[in-house]
């Protein structure tokens, strides 16, 4: 079943805290974006600010971090249900997806634009999902890079049963597009909250996996 997850980040708790209020009366799931400034070139809020917000939906946090482990354990104390980390990151993946799953919590695996697919393929059958970067991470606003849809292809044939997120450039116009290559989850930033009106936006996104 497809779905959009909203993503948030930022480096502001009462950013956060105002966005997470208006998202969980929209959405179940709500994607936190941690940034260390060494894996992408931007600092993010940390576990102690995510935690205090105490959020209705159920969390997923997306690590652009080098060090990916440091973060298993912490997060899940706040009751996080899923961590993805980036293939770029400097731990053991095998690792990484040990102690998520000792941490009970879903393990994910992410590739940014630029990766070879090849680097995530032997990881594909220990991980939930699958987070495909549509921009380069780091920063919101960009522009999607279409040729990143080769590898939700590539991904859905080597394991039709595996989730597929997409993060990164997402609206209603290149929805179709990423729900036809095969994404199941689109994560929408920027896009929900541009000009304010986050309602009408979240709408829009929902009309575009109704009419797949």
């Amino acid at each position: 079943m497809k779905s959009v997850v909203p993503s948030v980040l930022t480096k502001s708790y009462d950013e956060l805290d105002r966005k997470v209020r208006i998202l969980e009366q929209l959405t179940k799931v709500i994607q936190i974006d941690i940034m260390d400034g060494e894996l992408v070139p931007n600092i993010s809020l940390g576990v102690d600010e995510v935690g205090k917000v105490n959020s209705k939906s159920k969390l997923e946090i997306h690590l652009m971090v080098k060090n990916p482990k440091a973060y298993i354990k912490p997060f899940a104390n706040i009751g996080a249900f899923r961590a993805i980390f980036h293939i770029e990151s400097d731990d053991n993946p095998l690792e990484v997806i040990d102690e998520i799953k000792k941490s009970n919590m879903e393990p994910g695996i992410a590739i940014n634009p630029p990766t070879p697919l090849e680097k995530i393929l032997p990881f594909l059958s220990l991980v939930n999902v699958v987070l495909v970067m549509g921009v380069n991470p780091g920063f919101q606003g960009q522009k999607f890079i279409p040729e990143t849809l080769d590898k939700v292809r590539a991904i859905k044939k080597i394991r039709p049963e595996l989730i597929i997120e997409l993060d990164g450039g997402v609206n209603p116009e290149i929805g179709p597009s990423l729900v036809e290559a095969g994404v199941d989850i689109l994560n929408v930033g920027s896009y929900l909250f541009k000009d304010g009106d986050v309602k009408d936006h979240w709408d829009r996104m929902q009309e575009v996996i109704k009419n797949q």
